[in-house]
């Protein structure tokens, strides 16, 4: 099948090889006033047609509320049609001024400026007006002047409707010359686009947080695959820690919690989430899933049960969204944002159900603890209680910010046993959590200047 040409018989282009050229005349400079021509020529084109567009629309309004003031004229009485005409004469040098206005732009070559409906109709009264004196008719009876101004009307009608043909009729001719002046844009359309998104730099690595476990947290993994937000299949969430070999040794997971991964852990509301991710798509990893579930795990230890639950739910955002491909992170939103929706009761039974295993997992591994005798940190000074000193920063002082901050980062229970104040209160916190976990909370004491002991610091086995 021959290839069809035509449609290019028309472009218009500026710089033809074939183009004639003055000898006194530089090509570039002729090509460049011809290309300005030829853009100044399409937006003329483009411009009438649109003011021609416009001017058919509102003469079309202006007809109808023509009819309804010629409708009023002719059913109100004597006495009203008088008021009227009382009222159209008040506004007569408002009028007067608005036509000047126009007449003055025409003569200076100036732009028109764009009447609105109101002023269209005050100008037609003042027309109405003028051509009525022009009869001499205004000594007559007030219901020949009623008349006739219902006469003067319908004649502005039949103007407005005879204008639509004239101005289809022009629109028409300037499309037919654009056809024989075709541009590239007109006759070109978008292949593709495409878009690429540079991703974040991962955040730096904060302290490292160690779990220890004999189980996979999520043993339903494999078979939680097939659960996706859609009412047909749903995803789940990834393994948050490895299953590790109770003939390792107890060799421990580290799983390093980083900056980024903590800011969006601690996000409440879920359109703060989505709006993270969509500028932070680097949080969307499977890593980042584990570190949150695995610090989860810790948190339920500590017995920061809210805020563990929501790590919980923020991991396994990550985790769903990841499944769910490309177009993971409006899909998953959208399926959970409804209240009572599949996909809501979907992912926070899934929620629920993780959290749930976290917590008989903690159970079991305290009661291991117990059981076990396992190792902990306890401080004792030489007898001198003027050895141990403790210190609670104020909150009302400003420039205490920084010691605050770190201080909300201690266990709720440490913090009140600073509060209280003595050695007692701390060991028996410190008896709670491993040892690793309470050389990080004497770290953050140490840090922040809450407690200063001339100590000697015991590693015991807990009765």
């Amino acid at each position: 099948m021959p290839i069809d040409y035509s449609k290019w018989n028309s472009l218009e282009l500026s710089d033809d090889s074939d183009v004639e050229v003055h000898p006194n005349i530089e090509k570039g400079t002729f090509i460049r006033l011809r290309q300005q021509k030829i853009r100044q020529d399409r937006e003329a084109r483009a411009r009438t047609i649109d003011s021609l567009e416009t001017e058919i629309d509102m003469n079309k309004d202006l007809v109808k509320r023509i009819d309804a003031l010629t409708a009023e004229i002719v059913q109100e009485n004597i006495e009203s049609f008088a008021k009227r005409m009382l009222e159209w004469s008040s506004k007569a040098k408002k009028q007067q001024e608005v036509i000047n206005q126009v007449q003055e732009s025409i003569k200076a070559g100036e732009e028109i400026k764009e009447l609105s409906r109101e002023e269209l109709i005050d100008t037609l009264i003042f027309r109405v007006q003028e051509e009525l004196a022009a009869t001499n008719i205004t000594s007559s009876s007030p219901n020949e002047i009623k008349n006739k101004v219902v006469e003067i009307l319908k004649s502005h009608v039949e103007k407005l409707k005879n204008r639509e043909p004239e101005a289809l009729s022009k629109i028409e001719g300037i499309k037919k010359e654009q056809r024989l002046h075709v541009s590239v844009e007109e006759l070109s359309k978008e292949g593709f686009n495409k878009t690429i998104i540079n991703k974040t730099k991962p955040g730096s690595s904060e302290n490292k947080k160690i779990v220890r476990t004999s189980e996979v947290l999520n043993p339903e993994y494999k078979n939680n695959l097939e659960f996706s937000l859609s009412p047909e299949k749903a995803t789940s969430g990834s393994k948050a820690l490895e299953e590790f070999d109770q003939e390792d040794e107890n060799e421990a997971e580290t799983l390093d919690l980083d900056s980024d991964s903590r800011k969006f852990a601690m996000i409440r509301s879920l359109d703060q989430t989505k709006d993270y991710i969509l500028q932070n798509l680097s949080i969307i990893s499977s890593a980042k899933s584990d570190q949150i579930l695995a610090h989860a795990f810790e948190l339920e230890m500590e017995g920061e049960t809210d805020l563990a639950k929501q790590f919980v739910r923020q991991s396994l955002i990550i985790t769903y969204i990841l499944q769910m491909g490309s177009s993971g992170v409006g899909m998953f939103f959208s399926k959970i944002s409804l209240e009572g929706s599949a996909g809501n009761v979907m992912f926070y039974t899934d929620v629920d159900k993780r959290y749930k295993h976290i917590v008989e997992r903690c159970k079991v591994l305290k009661k291991e603890r117990e059981d076990n005798k396992l190792e902990s940190i306890q401080l004792q000074t030489d007898g001198n209680s003027d050895y141990v000193k403790i210190y609670v920063p104020d909150r009302s002082n400003p420039e205490e910010a920084d010691r605050v901050a770190i201080f909300d980062q201690l266990p709720k229970d440490f913090q009140d046993a600073l509060k209280v104040g003595t050695l007692d209160a701390l060991n028996g916190c410190l008896a709670n959590v491993t040892g690793k976990r309470a050389e990080e909370i004497l770290e953050m004491c140490g840090k922040g200047g809450f407690l200063v002991v001339d100590e000697e610091i015991l590693v015991e086995n807990e009765e």
